[in-house]
């Protein structure tokens, strides 16, 4: 069984124990943490501590250090660039693109976007750290404010994809490396001016098969293939 996971950006270790407050206290709270139950502690950029529970009160879980250790970044540096769509369908979008490893989140205002962008970092980073804890994904992907489209296009990457329902060509001939790129058009597909500025900026158009994906399930599945596809 895993250990539960604490997500503390600058975790302060006194005497090698540590104070575990707010929302992180909740959660443990929440999933009933028990005196001496090893818990991990990371602070999303590789450090991993684990902790035994040395109690658990109201305001506070108290913890005590067990050991400490580093994880290797990333082999493959995913950068996924989502058009604006449907809270419901790019919030899972988030939380699964966390789980498939990517390792930056660009979200941008597309020509048929039918979402406001809003001011919405705070939710997106919580949604992220949550599939963190689940996945054990020890690196947080980066979260940007929305873009625009071209903004989008000029995020510099050896492998520049953008997936298209039409006229695209196969994911292997369009790989380069890393960091690798991919664009996510939004529910109303791309405009003829969005895909002929991609493959201006040298992005390659591919195909994910004949059935037409919805945008999330698009993000999702081209991004497990070019993991896959890197040997990732």
């Amino acid at each position: 069984m895993s250990l539960k996971s604490v997500y503390l950006p600058a975790p302060s270790f006194e005497r090698d124990r540590i104070h575990i407050k707010d929302d992180e206290h909740r959660h443990l709270v929440v999933g009933r943490v028990e005196k001496d139950e090893l818990v991990e502690v990371f602070d999303g950029k590789g450090n991993v501590w684990t902790v035994s529970v040395e109690s658990s009160g109201k305001r506070e879980t108290v913890a005590v250090l067990r050991e400490s250790r580093r994880i290797p970044p990333p082999g493959l540096d995913l950068i996924l660039a989502m058009a604006m769509v449907r809270t419901t369908a790019f919030e899972l979008t988030l939380e699964k693109a966390v789980e498939i490893g990517v390792t930056r989140i660009v979200p941008f205002s597309a020509a048929r976007s039918n979402a406001a962008p809003g001011r919405r970092l705070d939710r997106w980073l919580r949604i992220v750290v949550e599939a963190a804890k689940q996945s054990k994904r020890y690196y947080l992907p980066a979260i940007e404010e929305v873009m625009t489209f071209d903004q989008a296009l000029s995020i510099p990457a050896a492998t520049r994809i953008m997936f298209a329902e039409h006229n695209g060509g196969p994911l292997k001939s369009a790989l380069a490396g890393s960091p690798a790129l991919y664009l996510i058009g939004p529910e109303g597909g791309w405009t003829t001016a969005e895909v002929s500025a991609a493959h201006d900026r040298g992005f390659a158009a591919v195909t994910l098969g004949p059935a037409i994906l919805r945008a999330e399930t698009a993000a999702i599945v081209g991004g497990a293939l070019i993991q896959y596809e890197l040997g990732q």
